[in-house]
């Protein structure tokens, strides 16, 4: 259920799924074109697919880059050979009342203040644990693997989970890339790709099914773009991965970051086709493509890792030299965001034939040519993240629906673990409103039933609530015992980016911190900085121009709950946004108390 304060309308994703199954009763099978012969592989191994192993080199041909940055590795065939490096960190669906951006999903606010956010005028409804003793509240993740007793080895899983976003211009072939990929795994039976691709050309969008298996609502595939942060999960060899598939339109640059917020690692998705690139590129006055504001949001959120995919290279005769014409020009403009060579891989691949996603492309593929990593490969070849665990829980709270279990109703909270640990029947606070629940059930990088969840996890947690006002996107579940601060005030160091009028004292921004969006104004401008050594080159200066490095206080329209970057680096990002335009990159370096002016 998606929640809207404003039109005090609950939209119910249930009525989604009924209207399609309709099409189940009158679904004939008949020739749909690529669909025709699909049958994935009957397993979700990637390794089970992969036909023979193969080196990732170098081509010596006139696409001399197109095997990527090579590394030794383990190729997806289970053969040592050579792969392409990786590098990466991670980071929100949310909007409120300061905007209307983005698609209409818009978190209700906690009215009730008080110091540190703390008080409610109207407390909820809470249901209390059924055992919830005073050892509950630990986060320290021996303490609560002891009380459940489970020993650190079993609690880790046989692979790492890896959240990956997915980036890119719109029509770049995002959605279909990441469906094929999916079907190849086998995550999606041939009966549910069959009866996408029927749909797809009931419609005259037959083109359109593979992607219709990450696009799921009817406006997105009435549009044909993504609009809302699409979400999957399977396995490679070595990950645990869950994909989260970003919309490429600039009107719903909010919900992509939604999905960089929660991310390890990003794979940019490049229309390698003849004016594509460019179109999602080049910039055309004051506006550029989704491909360079996409870039600039990820590396600012906290995303060092990218794999950049250049589809549709399949439809050009010289396809090498165009995948060698697109890097000499992205590549330098990737550095300049502060992207490191040794954390960037090159790739191909084709969403509408397959090639080079989960096998290498076959001799008469038109990316023969290509030498470099699989989609699959590169993924394995991200490096993992260290997520701190024996800091006091947070999670901060991606989206937020209602839900029935046995004993009443409960709120649902989708988000990722920032820090700490958590059990089911756990005593935890939600801030800002200090809500006091509990856990009543866990859904860990969707697993159901489980007992636990560690930092790093994607989680859906059923909490003790029978009020869903009393949760909102941007809320943070929390340790009773350690409360994340609520405040109105924050004192940020920002890099602007391109602006087109100066900033000046006062200005009005629309703010993102991990799941949170709200309206913010600076109130004081402390300081210019070199951007290279930090240090402060100028006090209190009157205005702050393009590509600029300062330090900004700014004032919130309403309660936040943030952390000190260099406390808890997912929780202390800051994205500045102004007239549909990404205009500033950041992070908190106080947060002030929410009732004294210091």
């Amino acid at each position: 259920v998606r929640m809207s304060r404003k039109v005090g309308k609950y939209y119910d994703a249930d009525d989604y799924d009924d209207y399609y199954d309709d099409y189940d009763d009158y679904y004939e099978d008949g020739d749909y074109d690529q669909y025709d012969d699909y049958a994935p592989p009957p397993t979700q191994s990637a390794s089970k697919q992969k036909k023979g192993s193969g080196v990732a080199g170098n081509n010596n041909s006139s696409s001399s880059k197109s095997g990527g940055n090579q590394a030794q590795g383990k190729s997806k065939a289970k053969s040592k050979g050579k792969a392409s490096n990786g590098g990466g960190a991670g980071g929100g669906q949310a909007q409120s009342k300061a905007s209307k951006e983005g698609a209409n999903v818009v978190g209700s606010k906690v009215k009730a203040k008080g110091a540190e956010g703390q008080g409610s005028s109207a407390p909820a409804a809470v249901e209390q644990p059924p055992s919830a003793t005073a050892h509950d509240s630990r986060s320290d993740l021996s303490a609560v693997l002891q009380d459940l007793e489970i020993d650190a080895q079993a609690a880790s899983p046989s692979k790492p989970s890896l959240m990956l976003v997915v980036l890119g211009h719109v029509d770049a072939g995002k959605s279909t890339l990441m469906g094929r990929l999916v079907a190849e795994l086998g995550v999606v039976d041939s009966k549910e790709v069959r009866r996408r691709a029927h749909q797809a050309n009931q419609i005259g969008k037959g083109s359109f099914g593979w992607a219709w298996l990450m696009d799921e609502r009817p406006e997105e595939r009435e549009r044909g773009v993504t609009i809302d942060v699409a979400k999957r999960a399977f396995e490679t060899d070595n990950r645990q991965v869950t994909i989260l598939d970003a919309p490429g339109h600039r009107d719903f640059v909010t919900n992509a970051i939604s999905g960089i917020s929660q991310a390890d690692a990003a794979i940019l998705v490049i229309d390698g086709s003849v004016g594509g690139f460019e179109s999602g590129f080049e910039k055309r006055g004051k506006i550029s493509g989704q491909t360079r504001e996409h870039a600039q949001l990820a590396k600012g959120i906290g995303i060092e890792q990218l794999a950049v995919v250049i589809t549709k290279l399949d439809k050009s005769e010289s396809g090498a030299q165009r995948f060698d014409d697109i890097r000499d020009k992205l590549e330098p403009f990737l550095k300049s965001c502060g992207y490191q060579a040794k954390s960037m891989q090159w790739l191909c691949a084709s969403g509408t034939t397959g090639d080079n996603i989960v096998s290498k492309p076959e001799q008469d593929s038109k990316l023969n040519w290509f030498s470099g990593p699989t989609v699959v490969e590169a993924i394995d070849n991200f490096v993992m993240v260290e997520h701190n665990q024996d800091k006091p829980l947070r999670v901060p709270a991606f989206s937020v629906s209602s839900t029935k279990q046995s004993g009443g109703g409960s709120v649902l909270t989708t988000g990722r673990v920032a820090t700490g640990c958590l059990r089911v029947n756990s005593p935890v606070t939600v801030m800002p409103g200090n809500l006091e629940t509990h856990v009543k059930s866990i859904v860990r990088n969707n697993q159901k039933g489980a007992k636990f969840a560690l930092a790093g996890d994607a989680v859906e947690l059923t909490l003790g609530l029978d009020d869903l006002a009393c949760v909102e996107i941007g809320s943070v579940v929390c340790s009773p015992a350690d409360k994340i601060k609520a405040s109105e005030r924050l004192k940020v160091k920002i890099i602007t980016l391109e602006l087109g009028t100066p900033f000046t004292l006062g200005q009005s921004l629309i703010v993102h911190f991990h799941a949170a969006r709200i309206q913010g104004r600076i109130t004081k401008m402390l300081a210019l900085h070199d951007p290279k050594s930090g240090e402060e080159t100028k006090k209190k200066p009157r205005l702050l121009k393009s590509f600029q490095t300062a330090t900004i206080e700014l004032t919130l329209s309403e309660t936040i709950c943030v952390e000190k970057y260099e406390d808890y680096p997912s929780l202390g990002r800051l994205v500045l946004r102004l007239g549909g335009q990404t205009v500033g990159v950041g992070k908190v370096t106080k947060v002030y108390s929410a009732t004294k002016k210091d």
